[in-house]
């Protein structure tokens, strides 16, 4: 017996009208109509949304990433991005979209972790809450944290699943300096060696969409709905999707989905793009230069 899993990411669901952060960006529920369209559903047992569900983490934007959800005509899984707000997805995003923290099918335990879960903190009454600046939470490349590591190897440890697989929104050590965090890299360096069913790990984040090694594990990474970049052509993607086939032997064959239309042109983008997603540019210097640039045109 196999699986397959459909892997969405980024969606970056936004209210009417509103602009999405960071600037440039496609229409994210367009480009959500066009994955959809361009998906094929009738094979797939699960699909997956790793991460930064709504924009800005507000409930409007949740409750419109639902209502898209229930029109898949699949199950839908999801786990949270730097972008979403954890009080908020929690109460928001269930009516059409679990947030089941682990599912089995076949020979497979999948995990849904936390990477931003490092960055909660406990309020007065011990609930976890977010940062009181929604930036600390905002502008992080993954914080994994004590607890939510403990979780992964208490759940890896418990389950009977001969394979185990991880789905997250922060890729550890991505090839991409600007989405790249050596201390979050750290975490999972020191937790993989604890994990030895694991056979992989699919997120996102990094608008950036590959698939590499870390420390011997297969990590892939989806495009996003919101924009997505060819570092080595310098150009935008379309917005895609993930599919990743499961079988009883422990292996994953994934592939990447672009939707390749004339809707979504593959657009050379400027030098400070590039230094930006480069690492060689902060957001601060990077805004700087897009308002120069806006004041004099």
């Amino acid at each position: 017996m196999s699986h397959r899993v459909v892997q969405l990411s980024d969606t970056h669901f936004l209210e009417p009208e509103s602009e999405a952060e960071g600037g440039f960006a496609y229409d994210t529920a367009a480009a959500f109509e066009a994955v959809v369209a361009h998906m094929d559903t009738e094979t797939v047992d699960l699909v997956t949304v790793t991460g930064d569900i709504a924009d800005h983490g507000r409930a409007a934007q949740y409750r419109r990433a639902a209502d898209a959800f229930a029109r898949i005509g699949a199950p839908v899984n999801a786990c949270p991005g730097n972008h979403d707000q954890h009080a908020v997805f929690g109460a928001v995003a269930r009516p059409n979209v679990a947030t089941s923290r682990v599912i089995h099918l076949g020979e497979w335990c999948h995990l849904f972790v936390d990477s931003s879960n490092g960055v909660l903190r406990a309020d007065s009454t011990g609930n976890l809450v977010d940062p009181d600046a929604y930036e600390d939470r905002l502008h992080t490349n993954g914080v994994l944290g004590a607890r939510e590591a403990a979780w992964v190897r208490e759940q890896a440890s418990l389950t009977s699943a001969d394979h185990l697989f991880i789905w997250l929104h922060h890729p550890p050590a991505p090839e991409f300096p600007l989405s790249a965090d050596e201390a979050y890299a750290a975490e999972w360096r020191a937790l993989i060696g604890d994990l030895p069913r694991l056979r992989g790990m699919a997120g996102g984040h990094t608008h950036n969409p590959s698939q590499y090694e870390f420390e011997g594990v297969p990590v892939f990474v989806a495009p996003s709905l919101k924009n997505n970049f060819d570092i080595e052509a310098r150009t935008l993607l379309p917005p895609g999707y993930g599919v990743h086939n499961f079988a009883d032997d422990g292996t994953v064959e994934s592939r990447i989905e672009l939707v390749d239309d004339p809707a979504w042109p593959r657009h050379p983008y400027g030098r400070a793009v590039h230094a930006l997603l480069m690492g060689e540019l902060d957001w601060d210097t990077f805004n700087e230069i897009v308002a120069r640039k806006s004041a004099g045109s």
